[in-house]
């Protein structure tokens, strides 16, 4: 549970304003199936070993659940006592972790046809939908793990060779899966050995691979570049009107916070306006593409509302001097009340005095970082046997 507070306390996952859902929409177009509490590739293998386990075993129902989950368990013991710890689930509550790996990738083994039969669907649930999909996997036999997934390691669960490292024919396995899954989306360009991405890229827009693709991929990182930079200053000036109260209130725990976000603002704005591709930004055929993906934007009719109001602002130039334009101000307040009503800092005193001094203020990266991990544990595993690696560990 610590381990899920902190992953939606960041300053991205957080939805101050109400955009969810048309942040998570762009997500599951450029990389469906992910999440932000995903950590590493392997664990599309190691939940279904875990339950091919138990069902070798002839359970069913309620035993065939409880022994899953015992698996789950052992494997977290076994991939702590590794030497490599980096994204086991887990890591700080040991096998105490109330959240198991068969929930966190319950929609991804479904949406990549790991597990037949799978509900395209479910990459769109939430966290507890996720919960309710991993109970119905414990229902389901055998068969409806796709044929030819490869075998678990000796020893498995209570030992886990490689620990979260993927073999060779685990990665290349992995990655014919989701191409075939998946095909004419951003995540299945950056499988191609070719499109590898880099280590330090922030988003996925910063990837040369990316930009380069084709178009129907090409545009949908396009929207996803500029509406994150667009919407990225309403973030900021709703911060900075929490910022203005917090000073009024006399709070000092963060050091002149208004001064921060104007001068954040200025940046932003700097940005806006060295960015020519809004000129020619096809928005209509974004709001298509996002309704196509999530018909049930259509009805939020309220939180589309706000955002062509605060992309009209930025297209027109409007929002050069957001930090003292009223209606923009405005704009934004009223739209986060509307959002959080009794929670919302800008009428709550006490959660006033809890403000961390950024609430959704980072820019919007869909996912990108975890998805950059799960790429790289794709992309390692398939280079492990090539002629170049062997050279490396000579």
């Amino acid at each position: 549970m610590r381990e899920l507070l902190k992953l939606f306390s960041d300053t991205e996952s957080r939805d101050e304003l109400g955009i969810g859902q048309i942040r998570d929409a762009i997500s599951d177009l450029l990389f469906p199936g992910t999440s932000v509490i995903q950590t590493r590739a392997r664990y599309l293998l190691i939940v279904p070993w875990c339950f091919q386990d138990a069902q070798r075993r002839g359970l069913r129902g309620d035993r065939l659940a409880a022994q899953v989950d015992r698996n789950e368990r052992k494997v977290i013991d076994a991939l702590l006592r590794g030497d490599d710890t980096e994204g086991v689930i887990g890591r700080r509550a040991g096998v105490g972790v109330r959240t198991l790996p068969s929930s966190i990738y319950a929609a991804a083994l479904s949406r990549y046809g790991i597990r037949a039969g799978g509900d395209e669907a479910a990459s769109d649930r939430r966290l507890t939908a996720g919960l309710a999909e991993a109970e119905e996997l414990t229902e389901r036999s055998s068969s409806s793990w796709y044929p030819t997934l490869p075998v678990p390691p000796a020893n498995f669960p209570t030992q886990v060779e490689g620990g979260l490292r993927l073999h060779p024919d685990e990665a290349r396995w992995l990655r014919e899966r989701i191409l075939a899954a998946a095909p004419s989306t951003l995540l299945a360009h950056l499988l191609e050995p070719e499109n590898r991405p880099g280590w330090d890229s922030e988003a996925p827009w910063e990837e040369p691979a990316a930009l380069a693709a084709p178009d129907q991929i090409s545009s949908m990182v396009r929207d996803a570049a500029l509406f994150s930079l667009a919407i990225h200053g309403a973030a900021l000036l709703y911060n900075l009107l929490i910022a203005e109260r917090y000073e009024k209130a006399g709070l000092t725990e963060r050091e002149e916070p208004m001064a921060w976000y104007r001068d954040a603002l200025l940046n932003w704005n700097g940005r806006v306006s060295a960015e020519q591709g809004f000129k020619s930004w096809d928005r209509s055929g974004m709001w298509t593409r996002l309704i196509e993906k999530n018909p049930r934007i259509a009805a939020n009719v309220a939180a589309r509302r706000f955002i062509d109001r605060w992309l009209d602002a930025v297209i027109s130039g409007a929002s050069g001097d957001a930090a003292n334009d009223q209606s923009l101000r405005n704009l934004v307040a009223e739209r986060e009340r509307s959002v959080k009503k009794g929670q919302s800092r800008l009428v709550n005193d006490k959660l006033l005095q809890t403000w961390s001094g950024a609430s959704g203020s980072r820019r919007l990266v869909f996912r990108w970082p975890q998805v950059r991990r799960i790429l790289a544990d794709i992309h390692e595993g398939c280079a492990v046997d090539l002629p170049e690696a062997a050279d490396a560990r000579a």
